[in-house]
């Protein structure tokens, strides 16, 4: 079906121009950096990002640390005797997190007084690399991220805790630069593009208080084993300049121009996409049944309920089978959702694509689409009726895109 083909496509228009390495070369191209840096690359989007500043002919790389999400990491890096690349875990943290905030703090206090530091920060960063406090374990950080991620919490809520008990995020990263020049670019997955949210925000000023009332009791009581340290006061970031140089609204765009460029009306919502994905399909089902024909266009992060055991797929799936049952026999509407990173959930797959004809399939295949959305396993019915949108890690991450085709 060319409808089909073509929101793949544009899906694929709008990651590709917020891409880790398209990002960073057009913002030196447009904004000229010199001389001398030692470059940190932390999250999902690390290899991507990193490889452009190492192709800038103006930009000498004097040390490098690349810390990214396993199998997200281009083997070519490896190959820069002066990089150090290190691959980590995500959604969930692991001891590989923890040697890799070490690491993180060791390369910046081995670094001369006068270095200059260029940071290129993308979201998964809260994941890949931590340090906690005293009195805060790594089993005490997997518990309470594991119900976060599960429990439908935002990011920000997700991030408010990460910040809590860590020794580098909140902006306390800032107490080993040592208020040296420091550069940060930074790809945005987060809403409002917030640096003191991406990436639980280590090198931005943030006074931030918890807000106890938002969590569940089991959360609560292990925070308050611990005293959080504060962040450093405003002048230790006075030589610390971030500038946000991709983010979700540049993506979303990017698929407005080449929807335009297919001959669809296209209709680009505002309206940032958030919240349970059971409520959310009941938004997009009465949104599809009532709007006009053409391509549509949004933006933004769900988030599941998760049984005890889920099974295979994260929120784009479930968001994806979802809707695949509410467009049951509905001739005119294809609908797709999947993430920029090229992952959802604890997934390799990005997310779905669905229209009327999807659970007629399953069943045809004697599949009982009921049961894999309350298992949470929708990745695994998606993948039998062959609806998964399947990508490999993008270099990129600016949260999710949802689209749809009514004809």
């Amino acid at each position: 079906m060319k409808e089909k083909e073509d929101l793949k496509k544009i899906f694929m228009a709008g990651v590709d121009r917020v891409l880790g390495f398209n990002a960073v070369h057009k913002f030196l191209e447009n904004n000229i950096i010199k001389g001398d840096f030692n470059v940190v690359s932390l999250g999902k989007a690390g290899s991507s990002m990193a490889q452009a500043v190492l192709e800038n002919k103006n930009i000498n790389i004097k040390s490098g640390l690349i810390i990214t999400k396993r199998k997200h990491l281009d083997s070519q890096l490896n190959l820069y005797k002066n990089i150090e690349c290190l691959e980590s875990d995500h959604p969930t943290p692991s001891e590989q997190s923890i040697i890799c905030g070490e690491k993180l703090i060791k390369f910046i206090e081995d670094s001369d007084v006068d270095s200059n530091f260029l940071f290129l920060l993308s979201g998964g960063g809260s994941s890949l690399a931590e340090n906690l406090i005293d009195g805060f374990s790594l089993n005490d950080l997997v518990e309470i991220t594991d119900a976060l991620l599960s429990r439908g919490y935002n990011i920000n809520e997700i991030n408010a805790v990460r910040k809590y008990f860590s020794k580098i995020k909140g902006g306390k990263l800032a107490n080993y630069i040592h208020k040296r020049k420091t550069i940060v670019l930074t790809i945005s997955d987060v809403p409002h593009d917030d640096p003191k949210v991406i990436a639980s925000g280590p090198l931005s000023h943030d006074d931030f208080e918890i807000d106890f009332n938002k969590y569940d009791d089991d959360i609560i009581e292990k925070l308050k084993k611990v005293e959080p340290l504060s962040c450093p006061n405003k002048d230790n970031f006075l030589n610390i300049q971030t500038n946000i140089i991709a983010k979700l609204d540049d993506a979303k765009l990017a698929c407005s121009d080449f929807g335009k460029k297919l001959n669809y009306n296209v209709h680009l919502n505002e309206k940032f996409i958030e919240g349970d994905v059971n409520d959310l399909s009941n938004y997009f089902h009465n949104y599809l049944l009532n709007c006009p024909n053409g391509l549509h266009i949004w933006g933004g992060e769900s988030s599941v309920q998760l049984p005890k055991n889920p099974g295979r797929g994260g929120r784009n799936q479930q968001l994806s089978l979802l809707m695949a049952e509410k467009i049951q026999n509905v001739d005119n509407v294809i609908f797709l959702s999947a993430g920029t990173d090229g992952t959802d959930g604890p997934t390799n797959d990005a997310g779905g694509i669905v229209d009327g004809k999807t659970i007629n399939l399953g069943e045809k295949l004697n599949l009982n689409y009921q049961k894999y959305l309350t298992n949470a396993d929708s990745g695994s019915y998606l993948n039998k009726v062959e609806a998964l949108i399947t990508t490999g890690p993008t270099g990129t991450n600016v949260m999710d895109l949802i689209l749809a085709i009514k004809s």
